[in-house]
């Protein structure tokens, strides 16, 4: 694929994040005349996985994408950049670059693994530009923007993001800055719940996802 028809990417924020609702990892053009948005939905482990890195977070045990990085360094091999280059039917493919011994390799891979190793790489994100005229989220100039774009996209998705399970109410704890931090008591809940979930213990998580919803139903964020 032609590098001119390549877009690098960064990661915004994984939204709904750590709850019933299909998670959507939200990526955003880093430069360029346009600037847009790429939603791709994700499976619950990558989901927390990817924004616990975002956060700085680390894992209780250190998990697959870990195990790989630390793989991949060992061995001096390195992800040059990954690329999500097609979709087909809403499902999203990608490719991971990867040089070893001089030689570089094109790896098959879904969105959310090679985002997931790219973070902790440090490696580039790329989206072709096809994608990006073909779904992507227009952005006006203002980065405040960016959370009233994914309101909007959460309304014109219910299959994706039931909004209509939001009460109105609500909607100020939607848009908050992707930088605020939430309440203690909320953000403790969630780490925890991440750590559950990418350690595989689902019964602490289903206890945890439950007192979570308990707390954000009384409304006491």
């Amino acid at each position: 694929m032609d590098s001119c028809s390549l877009v690098e990417m960064h990661v915004v924020t994984v939204r709904p994040y750590l709850s019933e609702n299909q998670p959507l990892v939200w990526l955003k053009e880093k430069t360029g005349q346009e600037s847009r948005l790429l939603p791709i939905a994700i499976g619950e482990f990558e989901a927390a996985s990817i924004q616990m890195c975002l956060q700085g977070d680390k894992p209780i045990r250190p998990i697959a994408y870990d195990l790989l990085v630390s793989i991949l360094q060992s061995n001096t091999a390195n992800v040059l950049q990954i690329v999500i280059h097609t979709v087909r039917q809403s499902i999203f493919y990608a490719k991971i670059v990867v040089e070893y011994n001089h030689v570089i390799q094109d790896i098959d891979a879904r969105p959310s693994d090679a985002i997931a190793l790219a973070i902790r790489m440090g490696s580039p994100i790329f989206a072709s530009l096809e994608i990006l005229n073909l779904v992507g989220i227009p952005l006006s100039e203002s980065e405040t923007d960016i959370e009233e774009t994914m309101l909007k996209f959460s309304s014109l998705e219910p299959q994706i993001i039931d909004s209509t399970k939001t009460d109105p109410g609500n909607k100020r704890n939607i848009k908050m800055d992707v930088d605020e931090k939430l309440p203690t008591e909320i953000d403790i809940i969630r780490k925890k719940l991440a750590n559950a979930i990418i350690c595989e213990e689902y019964e602490e998580a289903a206890r945890l996802r439950d007192q979570l919803g308990s707390i954000e139903k009384n409304g006491k964020l």
